[in-house]
Formats: structure tokens, C-alpha cells, sequence
């Protein structure tokens, strides 16, 4: 089985220049590459460093690693490294070309073996040469590897299991659902931890996109109590803070641009991170967009989106506002429901379109904002101490569990 598995899956890295490698053979869906060499090239002179390093792995199993190389004429030293996850260090080797390869040969390449034995569940790997003596000639590096086993994820709905998905294969992730709201529970993503109620969002995983578990684990939906406040999507444009909400798949915009894309969310009235200062010009017709509470300005780039200060039109139709672009000579608009292609998830970005009417609209950020509640168990109601008069304690319950944070100090006492 491992023959087989060296055969099906081997990925070369072939040195470009200073700071590229090509790629070629398979290798896992979302891998990232990085190459650098303090010299030249391939070239690793002494005191010279050169790293390969390749993320998002997906727990891969690694067979065999191999560094094609030559030296000098008659010299080449060098220490090999190599790095898996938070750098757990997996081979070294150290010593001339000569050691390695039975003589010196400025002509041919030979394949330098790194690894004993196979090791798994790897997410990050680098391999790091550092010159001795002048100089070792990196060609390219070759991985043989097996992809990590399929694992499953369990969702959680309150005390009854929602769904068990299990990868196609492993390293390609699984989508992750979007739940009901139920009475006065919003539902806002998902959970690796479960609790029964706390008044801070914890980091959560959001529905609507791929999720890849290093394991076969469990997930719970995290719910947020509601008030029946009510949404009143804007008629009137007016300078002021707002939520860019599609009411069709109840999706707000969120954060700030990073990488030309942005993120977005179910609509929260209480998520400041989905508030946006919208500044219109007298005209109306033309808008800037600053993310409230980090002032950063929301703009492009081309067709990607930026932290620039860039002016929007406004398409705005009774209680219908939608933001876009005319961006060499096309028509792009603001879009919450953009699928990429890459890893089968949804973004948030720069869409080609006619604006017109459509789903999209600004609600007013609500004012005096309650202390939030969140909870994996709606179904066991509200069981939260809220903040007292001075703020200064609160109360979380986690099974016959209290946590109280007092002043910034946490206590864990058992319930009476």
C-alpha cells in the first residue's frame, strides 16, 4: 500500500529563482508555498540559508523527502533541517556532499535523502539549508507523501446530533451547514467547544463554508438570544452606521478586506464588526465605506478588494441600497454570495453585474446595544448572570460548573 501510495502521490518544487519554485506532479486541495534563498537561486554558499516552506497540508503523511543537489568541484558543506508543524523538528543532516554522496560533482544532481521513516498528520512542513562551506546548488525537492485519512465531523444541535459528514476524501474539508433560527435564537456559526452560555463571541467556524478537521471531531451551533427588535431596511439615504445586509439569504457584511476578498455573516444587529459608517455625497449617489470600529476604509484594488478610501455609486430604489463599481469600463457590484471555485465556500467581494433591483440594504445600527447572550443549549433557556451595576463580575455556567470573572480574574467553583 505504501508503494502505491508513492507512486499516486509525489510533489516536486522545482528552484525558479531567488524566490520561486514551480510546481508539478499532485499535491494536497489547499497547500501554500513559500521559497526563499538569502543568495541566488538554488545557490547556498556558506552562511547562506535557503527555505521551502508549504502550509495548509491538510495532515498529510510524508514517505520520503528529497533535496536534488550538487557542490563545487571539490567542496560543498551544508546542515538540512526539516520542520513539521510549530517546529517540530522531523530530520536533520548534516556534513559535506562528499558524506552524502560518496564524492563531489559540479555536473549532476543527486537525489539527498531526508527522512527514516514516514510521519503523519502533517499541516506545515519547512525544509531549511544552511551553508557551511562553498556551495551546494539546490535543483528541486521531491515529497512523496499519502494523502490523511477521510475523518468526520459530528454536528451538534443543542443535546441532539444534527448531521455526521465525513470527508470524500482526506484534506478536502466538508461544508458546513446554516441552521434555522428558532423563536428568539439566532443562529451564528459553529463551535469546537461546546458551552452552555456566554456574553463574548468565542471564534467560531462559519456555515456556508468548507471546514478541515485534523481529526474526527465535534462541532456544536452556537445560537444568539434576540430581542424582537425590529429591522427596518433604510428609505432614506443619510450619512451614518449601518449593516450591508442581503435579506434573501439574511447575510450582512463583515470585517474588513484581506487577500481581495471580505467576509461576511448572518445578519447580526449586535455584531459591531458587521457595523459600517457610510459617508454619502450631498449628490447621494456616491458613497464611502469605513468599518466602524477599526476606521478602515473599504474599497478595491482593480477588481479585488482593498483597504482604500474608494468611491462607490449607490443604486437606491425605496428601502433597496446596493453598492458598486464601474472599474475599466465594467459594472461591478458589492456583493455577499460570491462562490469560489478553489475550496467550494462563499465570500464576500467585487461581482460582475448590471446593479439593479435586488435583495440588498442598509439597516440602521441599532442603539443602547444589550449585554449579548450566546449558548450551544437554547433549548435549556437563559442562564446567564449579566454584568452587575459596576461591571465588574459576571457569571458563566458550564454544567455544575461557575465561572466567574471578577475584575478580569476567572474563579471556577462548582454549583451549589
Amino acid at each position: 500500500m505504501n508503494l502505491l501510495l508513492i507512486l499516486l502521490s509525489v510533489m516536486t518544487f522545482t528552484v525558479q529563482t531567488k524566490n520561486t519554485v514551480t510546481m508539478d506532479g499532485t499535491w494536497p486541495y489547499s497547500i501554500t508555498v513559500d521559497y526563499s534563498n538569502s543568495y541566488q537561486k538554488g545557490q547556498v554558499r556558506q552562511g547562506d540559508v535557503a527555505y521551502l516552506t508549504l502550509g495548509e497540508l491538510g495532515g498529510i503523511t510524508v514517505e520520503q523527502i528529497e533535496i536534488y543537489m550538487r557542490s563545487n568541484k571539490t567542496a560543498g558543506a551544508g546542515n538540512i533541517e526539516v520542520h513539521m508543524d510549530a517546529g517540530y523538528p522531523i530530520a536533520t543532516k548534516s556534513g559535506t556532499f562528499r558524506d552524502w554522496t560518496g564524492s563531489y560533482d559540479d555536473q549532476n544532481y543527486h537525489a539527498i535523502s531526508l527522512l527514516s521513516q514516514s510521519v503523519s498528520s502533517i499541516h506545515n512542513l519547512t525544509i531549511q539549508v544552511i551553508g557551511t562551506t562553498s556551495s551546494l546548488h539546490i535543483e528541486k525537492y521531491v515529497i512523496n507523501y499519502g494523502n490523511a485519512p477521510a475523518r468526520t465531523v459530528t454536528l451538534m444541535d443543542g443535546d441532539a446530533v444534527y448531521s455526521s459528514l465525513k470527508e470524500t476524501t482526506g484534506g478536502q474539508g466538508v461544508m458546513l451547514p446554516s441552521l434555522a433560527n428558532k423563536d428568539n435564537w439566532k443562529f451564528v456559526g459553529w463551535s469546537d467547544t461546546e458551552f452552555e452560555s456566554l456574553s463574548v463571541l468565542p471564534d467560531l467556524y462559519a456555515a456556508n463554508n468548507r471546514f478541515y478537521p485534523d481529526e474526527n471531531c465535534t462541532l456544536w451551533a452556537v445560537y444568539q438570544y434576540v430581542t424582537d427588535e425590529e429591522r427596518v431596511y433604510v428609505t432614506d439615504l443619510q450619512s451614518g452606521d449601518y449593516l450591508y445586509v442581503n435579506r434573501t439569504s439574511d447575510l450582512a457584511l463583515a470585517g474588513v478586506p484581506e487577500e481581495g476578498i471580505m467576509d461576511r455573516g448572518t445578519c447580526n444587529l449586535r455584531d459591531a464588526d458587521q457595523y459600517y459608517h457610510i459617508e454619502f455625497t450631498p449628490s447621494l449617489d456616491t458613497a464611502y465605506i469605513t468599518h466602524t470600529i477599526t476606521n478602515t476604509p473599504i474599497g478595491y484594488s482593480g477588481t479585488a478588494m482593498a483597504c482604500n478610501p474608494s468611491p462607490w455609486l449607490v443604486y437606491h430604489e425605496s428601502d433597496q441600497t446596493l453598492f458598486y463599481a464601474v472599474i475599466n469600463g465594467k459594472t461591478y457590484l458589492l456583493w455577499l454570495n460570491i462562490m469560489d471555485s478553489g475550496n467550494q465556500g462563499t465570500y464576500a467581494g467585487l461581482i460582475q453585474a448590471t446593479p439593479g433591483a435586488s435583495p440588498m440594504g442598509l439597516v440602521a445600527v441599532p442603539q443602547g446595544a444589550d449585554t449579548p447572550y450566546y449558548t450551544c443549549h437554547p433549548e435549556h433557556g437563559m442562564d446567564i448572570v449579566a454584568p452587575n451595576a459596576e461591571g465588574a463580575e459576571y457569571t458563566i455556567y458550564f454544567g455544575i460548573y461557575e465561572l466567574h470573572i471578577i475584575n478580569g480574574q476567572k474563579q471556577l467553583r462548582l454549583r451549589q
